[in-house]
């Protein structure tokens, strides 16, 4: 019988993709592993995990409350339930991978109730809640940061799994021919600049907002802009074509002359293994991570960044050029630098299988 493994992470792309790409190196490895996920109701997996070909199990979410009030007190038994919901799809599971995300909390302690092996993938310089209770029960921790890896001893540094079609894209020094195509597809010129616009997998309200102010002063820039799959799709015009979700981020990547995004971790690997600059809003909310992550990149002179309060239309509409002008002649430090990591962690994985 093929063993099984479990990985869990969910809620926004920057869990799930890290782990879809563990999940194809794992049945590179070994065609006989059988990889399904675990994710909550209503989120973000149930469009790309069955997609990519993987079963999907689902759990209910649980958040953990920030603020006093009655989310307190059902707390435990919202947590109890998912737990015992988890318990129930790790019958016949070998080993659990888990990623962060509300999902990974109830799988870690479903695992260490079980007796099954759990190896963690921490993403983010400051890492949350979730991955911090399940360190405590891990065979293997591997991180993103080597700040959290002097923070956690005996933690591996792996880097941060990024999708195939993504990391291979620094092997491709001409980039001219996919730019070319891409802009086909989008009806736009491949001989003007272009900006690429997403406020990670869910958008941003307040991005969307900023980019709708600053399309009148923009005419002269062609603008991509993922506004998320449960975003309003505005208008499009001759320079500024709106999509709900970029399904294609190696075209993007490939294609686009400057980003502007939120810092999740996943975004800031991805910018930093195919070399561009970016400008980076991080997110206000949360516990600060996405700051840390941008600050990584700005001190490296790969990206600008802008407080989410500070960012608005004059402020992009005065800065917009020199931010072009500098992703024009960036030449990036530590390009590739994520390209194994997906392997590496896909090893770890069955190494701890194996023993």
């Amino acid at each position: 019988m093929s063993q099984r493994i479990l990985l869990a992470g969910g809620g926004t792309a920057g869990h799930i993709e890290p782990a879809l790409a563990v999940a194809d190196e794992i049945r590179k490895i070994n065609p006989k592993l059988v990889c399904e996920f675990l994710g909550t109701n209503g989120a973000l997996e149930q469009m790309l995990v069955p997609k990519r070909g993987y079963q999907l199990h689902m759990i209910n979410k649980v958040v953990m409350p920030r603020s006093l009030g009655v989310k307190n007190f059902l707390f435990p038994f919202q947590l109890a339930l998912s737990i015992t919901q988890a318990l129930k799809t790790m019958r016949g599971v070998s080993l659990v991978i888990g990623f962060g995300g509300y999902v990974s909390a109830p799988a870690y302690l479903a695992a260490f109730l079980r007796k099954i092996p759990i190896v963690i993938h921490e993403a983010n310089a400051k890492p949350g809640w979730a991955n911090k209770l399940g360190r405590r029960f891990a065979q293997i921790v591997a991180v993103n940061f080597d700040s959290v890896r002097r923070e956690w001893p005996g933690s591996v540094l792996t880097g941060m799994p990024i999708r195939e079609s993504i990391s291979e894209l620094h092997n491709i020094e001409d980039k001219s021919e996919i730019r070319a195509r891409s802009c086909q597809e989008w009806g736009l010129d491949p001989k003007r600049p272009i900006v690429a616009v997403f406020g990670g997998s869910q958008g941003s309200l307040h991005i969307n907002q900023v980019i709708k102010d600053s399309l009148p002063h923009l005419s002269e820039i062609q603008i991509l802009h993922a506004v998320g799959i449960k975003n309003e799709l505005p208008e499009a015009t001759n320079n500024y074509r709106p999509m709900p979700y970029f399904h294609d981020m190696a075209a993007i990547y490939a294609s686009a002359d400057l980003l502007i995004t939120r810092s999740g971790a996943v975004t800031c690997s991805e910018l930093t293994s195919v070399g561009k600059f970016a400008i980076l809003v991080p997110l206000p909310h949360g516990n600060g991570e996405q700051f840390d992550n941008a600050m990584a990149l700005s001190a490296n002179g790969a990206a600008t960044m802008v407080k989410d309060s500070d960012f608005n239309a004059a402020w992009l509409s005065t800065n917009i050029e020199a931010a072009i002008q500098k992703a024009l002649s960036f030449a990036p430090k530590q390009m590739g630098a994520n390209s194994d990591a997906a392997k590496r962690i896909a090893e770890l994985a069955i190494q701890v299988l194996n023993d």
